[in-house]
């Protein structure tokens, strides 16, 4: 019996990764509605969604929710924090599909960061990809200059959720943590650290827009578990590609929601930035497998 399209996206972890995208563009499309809502208030009830399910996810597998290297799990929580506050921004002052390619240079901080910091192998060939990515930032900007604020937030965004990522792989050296344990340190730092900036700036949501901060909140859990499922079914390198469909949504969305139209610049520098991260995935893949290659 041959294998259906739906049976193959259930095991798949390209499929998965697909799916998640699609969770994610939903999650930013939510912030991006939110647009008279401080970003502290939206990051706050997205802390607070993040920690009921996470709560409720813990107590059903049973895992001990503070976990052994809580050094690094609380600076997980801290970079991730600071990454969302900038990235949330970002959304507000960019296009969205703008803003989400530009998020997806974190690939390259992570590289460098593991490299410094965890004594990770970084090739030099990786260097033309990295360089491709940052001209197509500069390109999206526009080298005559301008208001560069808005993409030097974007940016920031990318180098704090690097950094997240790097303690990730440092608890993953010191022996691991559960995904959930990783994940519940997010909400558990946020919540505390940014109230009282939430209580100063505090803005009553209408009925449509709890449902906005809701929905961040549920959106990004759900694309969380199928980006998750993703990386246990497929090869990391190659999984990681499919997630870059968030551009695609991110541009769709941008134009039937917002009247987004990407200037022809734009979309050339997100294809410079997107061709640099592809292009530095599978390099490295390719470098990678050759030494593992029998002679």
């Amino acid at each position: 019996m041959g294998v259906t399209p739906l049976s193959a996206l259930r095991t798949s972890g390209v499929g998965h990764m697909a799916v998640a995208s699609v969770f994610f563009f939903l999650m930013s499309l939510m912030v991006k509605l939110c647009r008279d809502i401080p970003i502290s208030q939206i990051v706050f009830f997205r802390g607070v969604v993040a920690m009921g399910l996470c709560l409720i996810q813990l107590k059903i597998a049973k895992v001990n929710p503070w976990g052994t290297h809580r050094k690094f799990l609380f600076l997980r929580g801290l970079f991730g924090t600071t990454a969302l506050i900038l990235f949330f921004t970002s959304l507000h002052l960019i296009p969205m599909a703008t803003a989400v390619t530009i998020q997806y240079t974190s690939p390259i901080f992570t590289a460098l960061l593991t490299t410094l910091f965890l004594g990770e192998v970084f090739y030099r060939g990786q260097y033309l990809f990295f360089g491709l990515s940052f001209a197509g930032v500069a390109i999206i900007q526009g080298f005559a200059g301008g208001d560069w604020l808005p993409v030097i937030v974007g940016v920031s965004a990318a180098f704090f959720a690097a950094c997240a990522y790097t303690c990730i792989r440092k608890i993953q050296s010191l022996g691991g943590e559960h995904p959930l344990v990783i994940i519940f340190y997010f909400p558990l730092v946020t919540i505390p650290l940014i109230s009282p900036k939430v209580a100063l700036d505090w803005v009553s949501p209408s009925s449509q827009e709890w449902l906005y901060l809701i929905g961040v909140g549920i959106f990004v859990q759900i694309a969380q578990y199928f980006m998750t499922r993703a990386y246990q079914l497929g090869e990391g390198s190659v999984v990681s590609i499919a997630g870059y469909l968030g551009v695609v949504w991110a541009a769709i969305g941008g134009s039937v929601f917002f009247s987004e139209n990407l200037s022809q610049s734009t979309v050339i520098g997100i294809l410079f930035v997107l061709a640099g991260i592809v292009g530095n995935t599978l390099y490295r893949l390719k470098v990678e497998r050759a030494a593992r290659a029998p002679v």
